[in-house]
């Protein structure tokens, strides 16, 4: 068993940008004095998420303007409809207008729509600015604020203008995990799990056995898992940064569940699916790929079902249920599948895993094997 810590530091060190990560219960209140000793700059711009409207963002800011800093406020609403151009220039006004350097800092808080979009602006402004990351959702914790991935959407591109940046701070306040709806919670798990897919048979032994306090949010067990799944991503970041080689790893089940999450956008241009639900079904369309594609045994898959299923995630998707015509939904996944990822003759690249704890990158998947398994995992 993993040792649980009531509170953990991580030196991160990526691009030869070194900077900490704190995890544990009320590090939030920890920000004025790290800050300090970061920048003697004390103009600061919080970017949130406009759900904290009324509880933490006016105790943080007071926190700040207690030390002696200068706080701007500037909320949006989560959801990746707001992670555009519009919405930075907003912001970019701001900080035009109140004359911040690059010194200065931009305090993100909020899940991987805000940590993104306030990356992109913090990376841009002046050529970039002091940034920190406050995550708010599991997702984010683990995931989007580690790594330096930062965008915007540009019309129908996700992610289409962005840069590679890393914060001075990342506080990982374990607080702001008992928030969480049930459905963000589990999605989050999502993530963690696919983790100890690719790299760590022990770990995910680990998820199995103590499902039950990692579900009910037992303390040291939070914890312990996010600690150990932001190490593994640091692990698989360092010396690729931008995605050249082993970081293509963290994206093991992410385009198949990518283009399913697209492809069943409400006409309201609202995902029905949760990112992490997504990536749950996308993993069991490439465990089923491996089977066909690397002859790796069904027991795999079927241990891959178990787990998501005991931590409620979902492995497949209901096209009538999300008010879909299956034919045309599965039409649509294929697309978007194209238009995620570059095809090779009539070849697509995808991480598979050939066993729990071990992943690689295949290049030679057929495309024709991608829609059997489209028609394998999305039911009427």
């Amino acid at each position: 068993m993993y040792n649980m810590k009531p509170e953990a530091k991580i030196s991160v060190d990526l691009d030869g940008t070194p900077y900490p990560l704190y995890i544990g219960r009320g590090v939030i209140q920890t920000l004025p004095q790290h800050l300090s000793s970061a920048t003697r700059n004390k103009k600061t711009i919080l970017i949130y998420d406009v759900f904290f409207e009324d509880t933490i963002i006016h105790t943080l800011r007071n926190l700040l303007e207690q030390d002696g800093f200068d706080v701007v406020l500037h909320a949006v609403r989560a959801g990746k409809v707001n992670k555009n151009i519009n919405e930075a220039l907003k912001i970019y006004s701001k900080l035009e207008e109140l004359n911040f350097a690059r010194d200065s800092t931009l305090i993100a808080l909020g899940g991987g729509v805000i940590g993104d979009l306030s990356g992109f602006i913090a990376s841009t402004w002046l050529r970039g600015m002091n940034l920190v990351h406050i995550p708010t959702t599991l997702l984010a914790m683990v995931d989007s604020s580690v790594g330096g991935k930062t965008a915007i959407n540009f019309r129908s591109t996700i992610n289409g203008i962005g840069s590679y940046y890393h914060p001075i701070l990342n506080l990982v306040d374990l607080n702001l995990v008992e928030s969480l709806s049930e459905r963000d919670y589990r999605s989050g798990l999502a993530e963690v799990i696919k983790c100890a897919i690719i790299h760590d048979k022990e770990f995910f032994d680990h998820l199995s056995l103590h499902r039950e306090k990692i579900l009910s949010r037992e303390g040291s067990y939070v914890t312990d898992f996010i600690d150990k799944t932001i190490r593994i991503k640091i692990r698989h970041v360092q010396g690729d940064v931008k995605e050249g080689g082993k970081r293509l790893l963290l994206n093991y089940g992410h385009t198949l569940g990518h283009a399913i999450e697209i492809s069943t956008v409400d006409k309201f241009g609202q995902e029905q699916l949760r990112h992490g639900e997504g990536v749950s079904i996308g993993i069991m369309a490439v465990a089923h790929i491996a089977s066909r594609h690397l002859g790796t045994d069904e027991k795999i898959k079927d241990t891959l079902e178990k787990m998501f299923k005991d931590y409620g995630l979902p492995v497949d998707v209901s096209s009538s249920s999300l008010g879909f015509n299956r034919d045309r939904l599965i039409r649509s996944c294929l697309d978007n599948v194209v238009k995620d990822k570059k095809r090779l003759d009539n070849n697509l690249r995808l991480i598979l895993a050939d066993s729990i704890g071990s992943a690689g990158v295949y290049n030679d998947v057929p495309f024709n094997l991608i829609e059997e398994t489209f028609n394998l995992i999305i039911k009427e």
